[in-house]
């Protein structure tokens, strides 16, 4: 046996060499780099979601709102109906008749007639739930609330936290006015990985 016959090849060591790292990536996201991937998902598709209600308000110039039910872990996007038009309707003979208070807006909201109008939960609904809802100073952790989209787009100050089983938190904030969705991930996150 010569001596050149032990050993390995250049080609063989490469091959064995890329074996390794792809192996230590997939263990690597698997098991340290993927945390929160779930919970960045579900924040993701969430804030498309009221995107596209915000945009829905601008085009249909209805009132649009995202109801989140926290208890059954659900939401769904509804709009205003328009006002009912009321031809029987005459103005008084005498300005003493005429109210001059602004009308109630009792109208009522319906679901949006797609998917988004139906009941549905987050994508990784198995390890990723809506924690609370901060809707100005109101904070709802179970229960029902609703976060509504003018017809310009723009919304009340509001934020939507999303938590895994292991404590990792997403923050999704509608900026108040601009309706404006953000992403953003607490600096506890860090501490907790």
């Amino acid at each position: 046996m010569r001596s050149s016959d032990v050993g390995f090849t250049l080609l063989e060591l490469l091959i064995v060499i890329l074996l390794i790292v792809l192996i230590t990536g997939v263990f690597t996201t698997t098991i340290g780099g993927g945390f929160g991937v779930h919970m960045r998902n579900s924040a993701r598709s969430l804030a498309a979601e009221l995107e596209y209600v915000s945009q829905r308000a601008v085009t249909t110039g209805r009132t649009q709102r995202v109801v989140v039910d926290l208890d059954r872990q659900v939401y769904r996007a509804e709009m205003q109906l328009p006002p009912p038009k009321d031809t029987a309707a005459a103005l008084p003979d005498h300005a003493e008749g005429l109210s001059l208070a602004p009308p109630l807006d009792a109208r009522e909201f319906v679901p949006v007639d797609a998917r988004i109008g139906e009941w549905h939960a987050l994508d990784d609904a198995d390890d990723v739930a809506i924690h609370e809802v901060r809707l100005g100073d109101e904070v709802r952790r179970e229960g029902a609330i609703a976060i509504g989209f003018s017809i310009d787009g723009g919304t009340d100050p509001a934020e939507i936290w999303l938590r895994d089983d292991a404590g990792y938190q997403v923050r999704i904030r509608l900026v108040a006015f601009t309706g404006e969705i953000r992403i953003e991930e607490p600096e506890e996150n860090a501490v907790a990985q």
